[in-house]
C-alpha cells in the first residue's frame, strides 16, 4: 500500500516537473501565407473586438494575434519598416538600446542575433513589471519580402517555468520567404 501511494506521488510529481511536454504544437501558415511557425495547440487568433481592448491605449497594434483565454499570447506584426538580413543587425541594436531604455525595472536574459533557418533573427528576451504583476517576454523579429516582421511572445510570471521553453521553440520553428 505504501509503495502504491509513493508511486502515486512520484507519477505526480514527474508529470508537475514536465508540464510543457503537455503542450502539443502544430505548423501554422501566418501573415498571407508568409511566415510558417509552430503555434500551441488550441491558440485561437484573437477578434477584432478583443484587439480593439486589448490595444486601446498602444500606438499600433499587431497584425494577428494568437491566445488562448487571454493569459498567453503570440502577436504577429507585419510592418511597413523596409528590411533585409543585413538590416536585422541594426535593428537588433536599436531595439536593444529602446526597450533597455523603456523598460528599466525588467529583468533581462538576453538579447541577440540568432541564425535561424539559415536567416538572421534578432531577439530580446525579459521580464517586465506590469500592472501590477511580471509578464516574460520573448520578441524575435526578421525580414521578410522586404519588410519587418516583429513577433511577441507574452506570458504571466507564473507560467515562465512552463512556457519559456514553448517560446523559444516557437522562436526556432520561424521559417520566412526572404
Amino acid at each position: 500500500m505504501k509503495l502504491t501511494f509513493l508511486l502515486c506521488i512520484l507519477g505526480l510529481m514527474l508529470t508537475a516537473a514536465h508540464p510543457a511536454s503537455e503542450i502539443e504544437l502544430v505548423k501554422k501558415r501566418v501573415l498571407s501565407e508568409r511566415v510558417e511557425i509552430l503555434i500551441p495547440k488550441g491558440f485561437e487568433v484573437m477578434t477584432e473586438q478583443q484587439m480593439d481592448f486589448n490595444y486601446a491605449k498602444a500606438q499600433s497594434r499587431p497584425s494577428v494575434i494568437f491566445t488562448n483565454n487571454n493569459l498567453i499570447s503570440l502577436a504577429f506584426n507585419y510592418s511597413d519598416n523596409d528590411a533585409d538580413q543585413d538590416m536585422v543587425d541594426i535593428y537588433a541594436a536599436s531595439f536593444g538600446k529602446t526597450y533597455h531604455k523603456q523598460y528599466k525595472d525588467a529583468t533581462w536574459f538576453g538579447d541577440g542575433i540568432k541564425n535561424i533557418n539559415n536567416r538572421k533573427v534578432g531577439y530580446l528576451e525579459f521580464m517586465k513589471p506590469e500592472m501590477g504583476h511580471e509578464v516574460y517576454t520573448l520578441v524575435f523579429f526578421t525580414d521578410v519580402e522586404g519588410k519587418l516582421m516583429i513577433c511577441t511572445f507574452n506570458c504571466a510570471d507564473r507560467q515562465k517555468p512552463e512556457w519559456e521553453p514553448i517560446a523559444k521553440q516557437i522562436m526556432l520553428s520561424l521559417k520566412s520567404k526572404g
